[in-house]
């Protein structure tokens, strides 16, 4: 049996077994982007490198950011040239590393009279940002004049309309992205556990000893390490409160079914506070986001509070007028937060850097702050560079690194009986392991056949991540390994809990209580209850 096709669970025991059997040259605590690019760069140089989640694989953060891989135009304003200049370059790399994952997107920013910079500047800082990040000359920014807008998005509101630019950017399944980083660490030699908290470090000079729990059965492991590396995301002070004081930012979404709101492009929503807020296709849906003011509840699970529902839909009244869009056309919302490195006298979490900073605490602690998704890889070298000096053997650069092989949208449609629309978005969840994937779902019951009607998720992909991709929990599977909750374009996302609980509570031996534990987390998660309130089959939504 080839080791992707070996049960996660038979794997997840024997790296458990093995955890307390050497010293490893470096522990990264966080299953984020952030940390999941840190372990694969440091495997990837030669570190014997472990790398352990308390929750599943970007279940923070990098599961509920805007899905989008962008080179930062919109940070050229504060005067970032660097910053620009990394991401942009980033974000080419990674639609080379994972091109099933990250895929260009055409934006369009709309210039309406008073609601924005002037199209002579807009026009000019895209074209400084088309040659600090490096793109193609096909990719490149468009000037337009109000007729070519309405060509190209007619829904547009007209009444004021300048003009605008098209240029590129790129749109991801960041979950998905988190997990193809940890598969690539695994790849280099990593051993990545999630559900396995670090209840305790001591450490001396970079060198620690450390207490960690399986989350599942509560069992205690120890653990020896020549360095340590915090990249627990909105949790890193909790874990190391020496450094720089951190905000939270809470950024909300929106998401409506495609034919409501028919987009080509993603569309810069022009709002009058110059937040950064668009309008984004994706397959069957499309979503809107992000607002950015302080989160004061729990990171884990950020609320998505009535002012920030009606902040969107009014900025879409605005730019759709024909659209009509309200409550009641929900099929979904969701929030994360944006750890930030604060900054005494900012009273808005928008005005605060996306910067990331490793700092080393007086024990050798090292902790990454703040920080962006497209960023990432440079962050794991910034801490390389660090582990380096301190005397870690970290190796030579090796070879760089080899795309993830693609495969064609329309391969394998005629013989599994798939629409073309499904068999994308799967492609997009899975690349080239699509085929190996459509011969298992073949061969189970009803494997082809979708869990609910319009779904891209078939049963066979459903049994497919229980058995292979490390599903503890029914959130795991519905919000981050497909996503279905949010972008599945289900008008009642409630109706596929039980069944889909039901489907894989033998495979993991859930009890029918367990089954009922599980529908009401993922409910929660999921955001179900305040999508009801919202569309008004609940508490009636405020008033806008």
């Amino acid at each position: 049996m080839s080791a992707a096709r070996t049960p996660w669970r038979l794997r997840r025991a024997e790296d458990l077994a093995g955890l307390g059997a050497r010293e490893w040259d470096l522990v990264v605590v966080g299953g984020g982007i952030t940390g999941a690019g840190i372990a694969w760069q440091a495997a990837r140089h030669g570190l014997g490198t472990l790398l352990l989640e308390a929750r599943d694989w970007a279940g923070g953060t990098s599961s509920r950011s805007s899905k989008l891989v962008h080179g930062g135009l919109r940070y050229l304003p504060r005067g970032e040239i660097s910053l620009v200049r990394q991401v942009g370059r980033e974000r080419e790399a990674l639609e080379r590393l994972w091109p099933h994952l990250v895929r260009p997107l055409p934006f369009l920013i709309p210039d309406y009279r008073g609601r924005s910079m002037p199209l002579s500047l807009l026009g000019a800082g895209v074209w400084a940002y088309d040659r600090l990040t490096g793109v193609p000359p096909e990719h490149r920014r468009r000037m337009l004049r109000p007729r070519d807008v309405q060509v190209l998005e007619s829904g547009l509101r007209r009444q004021g309309l300048l003009g605008g630019v098209r240029y590129f950017e790129a749109r991801t399944d960041d979950a998905r992205l988190v997990y193809a980083v940890v598969q690539a660490a695994r790849a280099a030699g990593c051993t990545a556990l999630s559900r396995v908290r670090v209840a305790d470090m001591r450490l001396r000079d970079g060198r620690g000893e450390l207490e960690a729990v399986d989350v599942e059965t509560g069992q205690s492991l120890g653990l020896a390490a020549r360095a340590v590396v915090n990249a627990t995301g909105p949790w890193v002070s909790e874990v190391d409160p020496e450094g720089p004081r951190m905000a939270l930012g809470r950024g909300c979404h929106l998401v409506f079914a495609r034919e409501s709101l028919p987009l080509r492009h993603a569309v810069a929503l022009p709002a009058p506070d110059g937040a950064n807020t668009f309008a984004v296709p994706r397959h069957r849906v499309t979503y809107v986001g992000t607002t950015d003011r302080i989160c004061e509840g729990d990171p884990a699970l950020p609320d998505v509070p009535d002012e920030d529902v009606s902040y969107l839909l009014d900025l879409l009244a605005y730019t759709f007028p024909e659209a009509h869009l309200g409550p009641r056309d929900l099929l979904a919302v969701y929030a994360g937060v944006r750890p930030l490195i604060a900054r005494e006298g900012s009273g808005e979490t928008r005005e605060l850097s996306r910067r990331q900073e490793v700092d080393v605490r007086r024990d050798g602690l090292i902790s990454v702050r703040g920080g962006k998704l497209t960023g990432f890889r440079g962050m794991a070298q910034e801490v390389l560079d660090r582990l380096r000096r301190a005397g870690l053997p970290v190796g030579a650069a090796p070879d760089d690194e080899a795309p993830a092989p693609m495969l064609g949208d329309e391969a394998f449609a005629a013989s599994h009986q798939l629409r073309a629309e499904a068999l994308a978005e799967i492609v997009e969840r899975h690349g080239a392991k699509t085929p190996e994937l459509l011969r298992y779902a073949a061969e189970r019951r009803d494997g082809l056949r979708p869990v609910a009607d319009g779904a891209s998720l078939t049963w066979g992909e459903v049994d497919w991540a229980a058995e292979f991709e490390e599903v503890c929990h029914l959130s795991d599977l519905l919000i981050r390994r497909t996503a279905l909750l949010w972008f599945g374009g289900l008008r009642e996302p409630e109706a596929v809990l039980r069944p889909v609980a039901e489907r894989i509570a033998p495979m993991l031996g859930w009890s029918p209580e367990r089954v009922d534990a599980e529908v009401g987390d993922c409910r929660r998660q999921a955001h179900l209850d305040r999508l009801a309130e919202l569309r008004g089959e609940g508490p009636t939504f405020g008033p806008r």
